[in-house]
């Protein structure tokens, strides 16, 4: 800079440095700018994962409501079995899931969110669907089981029939029900309503199915993540309920 009793003025190379320093400033309140809306769950990014029936049927209104709420934060789903959303919670693979509680796991917090009641699945020629009222749980005993994640679990209280089968995808097992190669359960949100050669039972006693939150115990999300926690729990009732599920 150069000073007289009346002005101060730049030199050359002041004037050189101006657009660096301009640059400098600009790129400064642009990073403080980009802070302060991390901070403040305005932007970032999210990964979530959850069961296939919840990320297809629950998640398309609630995450629409959530872009309009936040359109500067990205958002990652991916969609897999209770299992493999617990796993993915518990490897720090993503924020948080939703599904049910595959096994008991002290590193895990589970935050409930709905019940959805189980029912027979099976091809519309097979005996069990030429029967149109509530199927008892002691009829399952002598069919062709088509085990999942939720009939395994389903094994410690009721007695099914053996399985030598086992589809913990529910695009795979859809296929073999269509092949009329067994029967199955599924929760009433998961039972495709597009597969017209399939039918659905309901199932007595009623037995349901309890779908959670999962996040990571004692570990602080982003305030990206905890925006979309919130969308889900405070959105998820209204969801629920076109299905006539049970709010939790």
């Amino acid at each position: 800079m150069q000073r007289t009793t009346r002005n101060v003025s730049t030199t050359a190379e002041g004037e050189n440095f101006l657009p660096i320093a301009e640059r400098l400033v600009r790129e400064f309140d642009s990073a403080i700018y980009d802070l302060r809306a991390t901070a403040e769950g305005r932007s970032g990014h999210v990964s979530m994962a959850a069961v296939p029936s919840v990320a297809t049927n629950l998640l398309p209104d609630i995450i629409k409501t959530f872009a309009t709420e936040f359109p500067s934060i990205k958002l990652h789903l991916d969609d897999d079995s209770s299992r493999g959303v617990q796993g993915r919670v518990e490897r720090n693979e993503v924020d948080f899931g939703i599904g049910s509680q595959w096994n008991t796991n002290k590193l895990l917090e589970f935050t409930p969110l709905f019940a959805d009641q189980l029912e027979l699945i099976c091809h519309r020629d097979h005996p069990l669907a030429q029967d149109t009222g509530v199927i008892g749980w002691d009829q399952l005993d002598k069919v062709t089981f088509l085990d999942t994640g939720v009939t395994k679990a389903l094994r410690a209280r009721q007695d099914l029939g053996e399985s030598k089968f086992d589809f913990p995808n529910i695009t795979t097992l859809v296929a073999m029900l269509r092949s009329n190669l067994g029967v199955s359960v599924l929760p009433s949100l998961a039972i495709p309503k597009t597969a017209d050669d399939l039918v659905s039972r309901p199932l007595t006693p009623t037995e349901t199915s309890e779908i959670y939150l999962i996040t990571r115990q004692h570990w602080a999300l982003s305030p990206a993540a905890e925006a979309m926690i919130e969308t889900i729990i405070r959105e998820t009732p209204q969801q629920v309920k076109k299905y006539g599920l049970t709010v939790l």
